[in-house]
């Protein structure tokens, strides 16, 4: 039994020494790779992800609104043409009084760290679709710029803007060239403790009467061509200067543009070529013992012979809203930045304005934004323009409520009443004059869902 019991032993342990040489002589299997883990980033304020094998921070964001938009349509334009005797042109008769749009855009911004500091490009691709009152449609480059050492390139929000279009999607009467980016070249000089200097080589924004007869359709068929001037070829960028500091208090903007006019009328041939001008200031003052975030800020404008900087011609949510007409709730008002007469040549509009704007965190879950603006607008030579002086005020608020995270229910509404004067060939010529004059007003209001990431 013993002799036994040492035979199986011996057998057993000859086994595992051949099975153990055997083992050795066969390839060796690596074990399961470790896992790779996004690596998070924060350079220049961007928080987001390493790109693998760059040293790029990326962060993707955006957000997906869904809205309807509605407006009253009972105030007839007024206007007068040439024999119509005071006729009242109903175009607001064809203006949609509701309709729904859906918008989603995503950004990026990749930065990463240089010896000058970080370099960032930034990229907004947005999509919209619409139907009735908001008839948008298409994709488009909302902006797309690079910025490093101070310097800006690309398509971005204008830096002559301050308040832009407000609050509300409605475009509140206020230079705006911020819903829609800009192109520009631009360099910032920072200076610390807030305080930095802007000069800035935008694209060209002129507007042209022969244009805006073209956008408001038939309702200026009759417009006299002696008074309309359209475009000649740009000869240079709007250039902008522009002041700003931002501390624990708040904010401030000073900002000037020189615009180039450059035009011809379309009957005579005469040209003009000139530099028209703006001036904004704005303030921001915040106010902790409200609530945190809680601002107020205002703001004043004054152009000359640039009415693109005036924020009488924003388009306002692809209304195509006038300025002056809200809805089709106003006066039928063409801008420009000269018209041509041959009872005397060149007439050239001066405008200011005035908005303000409160920012109120009621609580966590709802906020509160009123805000109220007022522009006017006249013409040197005011025997010869197409129309008189005009003045429009508009005032209403966004209230939002913010459920969840990234959630939010937002309500504008907003009312402008407008008063055009009597053009001066009216007022002195009887029906041979362009436009009567009068007075108008409506309101406008959107209701929106967003979901922001």
């Amino acid at each position: 039994m013993t002799l036994m019991k040492s035979l199986l032993l011996g057998s057993a342990a000859s086994l595992l020494v051949v099975a153990s040489a055997q083992a050795a002589d066969l390839p060796t299997k690596k074990g399961a790779p470790a896992a790779e883990y996004v690596k998070v980033c924060k350079i220049g304020g961007v928080a987001g992800f390493i790109i693998p094998g760059s040293d790029t921070c990326l962060k993707i964001s955006g957000y997906v609104t869904g809205q309807v938009a509605f407006g009253n349509v009972q105030n007839q334009v007024l206007a007068a043409r040439y024999g119509t005797n005071l006729s009242k042109v109903t175009l607001s008769q064809a203006q949609n009084d509701i309709g729904f749009s859906t918008r989603g855009q995503v950004n990026f911004d990749a930065v990463s760290n240089t010896g000058a500091g970080p370099l960032l490009a930034h990229v907004e691709l947005q999509g919209n679709d619409g139907w009735g009152m908001d008839t948008l449609g298409g994709f488009v480059i909302n902006q797309a710029y690079i910025q490093w050492a101070g310097i800006t390139a690309g398509k971005k929000n204008s830096l002559y803007d301050f308040l832009a279009g407000g609050e509300a999607w409605y475009n509140l009467l206020s230079p705006d060239h911020s819903g829609t980016g800009v192109e520009m070249f631009a360099y910032t000089a920072s200076f610390g403790g807030g305080f930095s200097a802007t000069i800035d080589f935008e694209q060209a924004e002129s507007v042209d009467a022969y244009a805006y007869s073209q956008i408001l359709g038939s309702a200026l068929a009759n417009t006299s061509a002696a008074t309309n001037a359209s475009l000649l070829g740009t000869r240079s960028p709007d250039i902008i200067a522009s002041l700003d500091v931002t501390q624990g208090w708040g904010m401030a903007h000073l900002a000037a543009v020189a615009h180039n006019v450059h035009m011809i009328d379309n009957s005579y041939g005469y040209t003009l070529n000139t530099w028209g001008w703006g001036i904004i200031g704005g303030l921001g003052i915040n106010l902790p013992s409200l609530g945190a975030g809680d601002v107020i800020k205002f703001q004043a404008d004054y152009t000359h012979a640039a009415v693109s900087y005036s924020g009488f011609v924003t388009d306002s949510w692809g209304e195509g809203n006038q300025g002056m007409n809200m809805n089709g709730n106003g006066n039928l008002y063409q801008f420009a930045d000269a018209y041509f007469s041959y009872f005397g040549g060149w007439s050239l509009p001066t405008t200011w304005g005035a908005a303000a704007e409160l920012e109120l965190h009621v609580s966590p879950q709802f906020e509160i934004a009123p805000e109220i603006a007022y522009g006017t607008i006249s013409w040197s030579n005011p025997g010869i323009s197409q129309e008189g002086s005009a003045w429009s005020w508009m005032g209403g608020a966004v209230l939002s409520w913010l459920p969840a995270t990234n959630l939010s229910f937002n309500l504008d509404l907003l009312y402008q009443y407008s008063h055009m004067n009597a053009s001066y060939g009216y007022s002195h010529f009887g029906n041979t004059g362009e436009f009567a004059g009068g007075n108008a007003s409506g309101f406008n209001g959107r209701f929106r869902v967003e979901r922001d990431f």
